[in-house]
């Protein structure tokens, strides 16, 4: 994907450089004016070093595409949903006796762990069928939300242990999420 990148990029130069020598004109043009760049290739063919730049262009952004389409589809296979992993909130113990000592934010919560197991059931249920933007931009948020709640749980919480371990992993989602959210 980058060799493609590059490729069309120092075509892209090489062809303005070339353009330029065939005139101020089509230099300005290539430069500045959208698509022009199509018609001075098209107007100068038949001169051997513009083909080739022009074959370079195509080239680079032929690797680049296939670059995309592998990379969009190794960050697909490689999302990290967990959820038998997930314990059942109903089987978690609720533990509040030291709620007093976090802020007020974290007291109306009334346990962090449980609020966590439930933000990251749902990010997980939301990622198996998300295909949008939007949809995948609602699931790194809830990914986002169950990682906030689990470095909320105070370390007198019977599940500590267990909220500490999931930070990485609800990280590492969310951050799945992210990248599939921006392509």
């Amino acid at each position: 994907m980058i060799l493609g990148l590059i490729l069309a990029i120092v075509g892209g130069i090489w062809g303005l450089v070339q353009a330029f020598a065939e005139g101020t004109l089509w230099g300005a043009a290539y430069l500045l004016i959208p698509f022009a760049f199509v018609i001075f290739y098209m107007a100068n063919w038949s001169q051997r070093q513009i083909r080739k730049n022009f074959i370079l262009i195509i080239v680079g952004l032929i690797l680049s595409l296939a670059g995309s389409v592998v990379l969009g589809n190794h960050i697909n296979n490689n999302f990290v949903v967990d959820s038998a992993s997930i314990p059942d909130s109903s089987n978690i113990s609720n533990n509040s006796e030291n709620n007093s000592e976090k802020t007020e934010a974290i007291a109306v919560i009334s346990d962090p762990f449980r609020e966590g197991i439930n933000a990251a059931k749902k990010a997980a249920e939301l990622a198996k069928v998300a295909n949008t933007q939007a949809q995948w931009n609602e699931v790194a948020i809830t990914w986002h939300q169950a990682l906030v709640l689990m470095k909320e749980v105070p370390e007198s919480h019977p599940q500590y242990e267990a909220a500490k371990n999931r930070i990485d992993l609800y990280r590492n989602n969310r951050e799945i999420a992210k990248k599939k959210a921006e392509t």
